[in-house]
């Protein structure tokens, strides 16, 4: 069976697999700058190449411009867990915000492809590690490979919270534990409402962002 093939909009990268990356490795954006290309000859299982950009027509131009100016949008950098009985899962993401402080609520982004996304839909729970300026292995760790396929949590140390999601300590500045509230369906992913029933703030130091985390990976 032919293997699906995604283009990365910013840079052009090429991924080969049945989803698209959490992350190009090319230039560091999520998966949903990739768009899944159609009439594509098969290519070998697993076959990672970077292909040229294409020429861009108007139509591209204006996306591109779009897609580049919501790059320069600021972002923190958090590791995203669930759990839904002895199933864990986590990846790495960027979008994670604050809704309010009383009642705490907080909003998180997860593509409906990710492993995560179905345990958070399976349990409700979500754990919210948020990484410290040297945390750049938990991020790789946890951005650039699926749940699917490999156990993100092997070898690492993690504390549980009151509902069990894992909670990482290691390069991590603060914790959060959350229950899903309400979502919206945002097309290729699913924005989660959560109530924050838990926080633990480990250390006093600066958070990663996104950008701090392209620029020193």
């Amino acid at each position: 069976m032919s293997e699906k093939q995604w283009r990365c909009t910013v840079c052009g990268y090429i991924h080969v697999g049945e989803n698209p990356p959490d992350v190009c490795p090319v230039c560091g954006v999520d998966s949903s700058f990739f768009e899944l290309l159609s009439g594509q000859a098969e290519a070998p299982a697993n076959a990672h190449v970077v292909a040229p950009a294409p020429v861009p027509t108007p139509v591209g131009n204006i996306q591109h411009g779009i897609k580049q100016a919501l790059y320069k949008i600021s972002y923190g950098l958090f590791i995203i867990t669930s759990a839904a009985g002895d199933k864990l899962a986590g990846q790495c993401a960027n979008t994670c915000f604050q809704i309010t402080s009383d009642p705490a609520r907080v909003a998180i982004g997860i593509n409906k492809h990710n492993h995560t996304h179905a345990i958070i839909e399976a349990s409700g729970l979500v754990g919210i590690s948020i990484l410290g300026q040297h945390g750049q292995d938990l991020a790789r760790n946890f951005g650039y490979r699926s749940g699917y396929n490999v156990d993100k949590f092997a070898g690492l140390t993690y504390k549980k919270g009151q509902f069990g999601v894992p909670l990482l300590e290691q390069d991590c500045v603060a914790s959060l534990e959350g229950k899903v509230i309400n979502q919206m369906d945002c097309g290729t992913h699913t924005l989660f409402l959560l109530d924050i029933v838990n926080g633990d703030s480990m250390a006093d130091a600066e958070p990663m962002t996104y950008d701090y985390f392209r620029q020193t990976k």
